[in-house]
This record gives C-alpha cells, sequence and structure tokens, in this order.
C-alpha cells in the first residue's frame, strides 16, 4: 500500500496540472465550436502520453474503463441529482 505522503503529493500534482492545462486548453478556445476541437487535441496528447508510459494494449484498457465511467456517473447524477457547491 502506498504511503499517504506519496498520495498527497500524486493529488497536488494532479490538481496543479488540471488547473494549468485547463487554463491553457480555454485560452486556445475562440469560439463554441473551438471546444471539441481543443478536447481532442487533448485527448491526442493524453493517449500519447499513456501508450509512452503503459502500452498501447493497457492504454486501451484504461480508455475503455473511462468511458465506462462516463456512463456510470450520469447515471448516479440522474438518480441523485446532487448539488455542486
Amino acid at each position: 500500500m502506498q504511503d499517504r505522503g506519496i498520495m498527497d503529493e500524486q493529488i497536488k500534482i494532479i490538481n496543479k496540472a488540471m488547473r494549468s492545462l485547463e487554463k491553457t486548453a480555454r485560452s486556445e478556445i475562440k469560439k463554441d465550436e473551438d471546444k471539441l476541437l481543443v478536447a481532442s487535441a487533448l485527448m491526442a496528447v493524453t493517449r500519447n502520453l499513456y501508450v509512452e508510459t503503459i502500452g498501447a494494449d493497457d492504454t486501451a484498457h484504461v480508455f475503455a474503463s473511462i468511458a465506462d465511467s462516463f456512463i456510470l456517473t450520469e447515471d448516479i447524477l440522474k438518480q441523485y441529482k446532487p448539488t455542486i457547491h
């Protein structure tokens, strides 16, 4: 099991990268139609990083799991309708 301190540090890195990348991505969006184009670019970069790190087969499994989680999350949100603050 991973040390709690290591996990906390990894979460901080993820959070910092997410904030930075979202800011950069949003700066590339000039009109509403650009959102999917920028998202596609982010997906391509994400795919490349995963393939470089864990290989194509494991990347395919990760992406399949992510896709499955979208459906599950939407089902949960429809059922419970949580308020996000």
